[in-house]
Parts: C-alpha cells; sequence; structure tokens
C-alpha cells in the first residue's frame, strides 16, 4: 500500500464533510496515528464517503464506525494487505479480502451486534445474525467472519455454544427453522456453515476491544495456526 498523498485535514473534510462531526471525529485520530489506516482511507475514500452519506441514523453510524475500527486493526498487522469491498458495493459480499503474508488469500465480513451487551442473554438473535452472513461468504477460501459487541464475553462464552446449537438444530433435520433464516434446509445451512473458516469475537468499546477466536471445526478450509494468531486470538 502507498503511503498517504492528501493532506489529513482535505480528507477528514471530503470524508465526512458536515454531514457527520462525530464520526469525523472518533475516526479523525485513528488517521493521525495510523499511516497505513490513513493511506486504506485516501485509496477507498469515495466508498467510504458514500457510506457516510448514507448514513440515517446513530446505530447506522455506530455500524460504519465497527467497519472502520476493523480496518485500522487488521492494518496494524504488517503481514496483511487490505480491499476493501472488493466484490462490489452493495453486493452479498464480504467486506474485506485480506493478503496475508502476499500469498494467503482470505475474507473478512463484519457485523456488528447492536444493542447486545452479552450473547449469552439473546442466543436467537446471535444465530440470527450469524446465519444472515453465512450467505455473503464465498466458497473455495478462508472466511472469517468478525461479531463485535460492547459485552464482555469471549468467543468461547458467546459463539460456540450459539454454534452448537446451530449443529445440533441441523443434525435433527430442523428444515422449518433454516428455511425460516434463508437456506433452502439443514442441508443447504451446512454447505454455507462450512464456509466459516473461523469467528473473530471483539468485545468493548471501540479502541479497547479483546479479541477472540472460534474456529470452526466443520470448515472446509480451517484456519491456519499462524493466520489465528496475526489476528489476535490464540492458535487454538
Amino acid at each position: 500500500m502507498r503511503g498517504p498523498t492528501v493532506p489529513l485535514d482535505e480528507l477528514i473534510a471530503y470524508v465526512f464533510g458536515a454531514d457527520d462531526p462525530s464520526l469525523a471525529a472518533e475516526v479523525g485520530p485513528w488517521l493521525a496515528a495510523s499511516p497505513r489506516f490513513r493511506s486504506f482511507a485516501e485509496t477507498y475514500r469515495d466508498k467510504i464517503r458514500k457510506k457516510v452519506r448514507g448514513l440515517r441514523d446513530d446505530e447506522g453510524r455506530r455500524d460504519l464506525a465497527v467497519e472502520l475500527a476493523l480496518a485500522l486493526r487488521l492494518l496494524r498487522e504488517r503481514r496483511f494487505a487490505l480491499e476493501y469491498e472488493s466484490y462490489g458495493v452493495g453486493k452479498r459480499g464480504p467486506d474485506f479480502r485480506v493478503t496475508f503474508r502476499g500469498n494467503l488469500r482470505f475474507n473478512v465480513e463484519v457485523r456488528r451486534l447492536r444493542r447486545l451487551a452479552t450473547a449469552a442473554a439473546d442466543p436467537a438473535r446471535l444465530t440470527r445474525a450469524v446465519c444472515d452472513k453465512l450467505r455473503q461468504l464465498p466458497p473455495a477460501m478462508i472466511n472469517v467472519l468478525v461479531l463485535s459487541a460492547d459485552g464482555p464475553s469471549s468467543a468461547a462464552e458467546a459463539v460456540a455454544p450459539a454454534m452448537l446449537r446451530l449443529e445440533e438444530r441441523a443434525a435433527r433435520k430442523d428444515e422449518a427453522h433454516f428455511r425460516q433464516r434463508g437456506f433452502a434446509g439443514a442441508r443447504d445451512f451446512l454447505r454455507h456453515y462450512q464456509r466459516m473458516s473461523a469467528a473473530l469475537w471483539l468485545a468493548g468499546e471501540l479502541g479497547a476491544t479483546r479479541a477472540s477466536i472460534w474456529r470452526n471445526p466443520q470448515a472446509r478450509h480451517p484456519l491456519p495456526p499462524d493466520l489465528a494468531r496475526a489476528l489476535g486470538g490464540p492458535a487454538g
């Protein structure tokens, strides 16, 4: 990724304008502190600007802030090269395509769990969010689903029990449940479920998130241990 060429004040004014000063105040310090994130924002400034212009409420603003915070987090790892919405804006594809060590490509899709302090308090909301995102994961490569919540849970506490519930429903062939979630049935769910290599759970406020990883034992393309470590979680 090339270095930044647009002056910082001009970049912030172009991307955020007067539409969302609170988002500019949050993201601005990240741009100032990270040259790689600033280069990323400069490269994709038109895409980010369009998203900012389309914000309708505070929940949407927090969703976009989480997306950008994830880009910042990934770019702190210098072995990652990051592409933003490379499958096309508005299409049902992952948010990021990442290259690790110059040769291993994987996808990252992010979902902020709105108003969810603890996944244990509402596991059904978590499983609905996962099912919705599974349909965006392409086949034949590593896919990481990032789940962001304000609560203190870890992946072991939040994600693992929810995934077990889904696996149990699939084993029982609960066809009605999976049709309600947008799949053709249990078999179709499992086909998409096996595309998810891992879930990265980010807990806490932006800038102070704690990361943990759940690795899908049924994944067709498992998450390598060195990539798990680079993402911020134990290799497992």
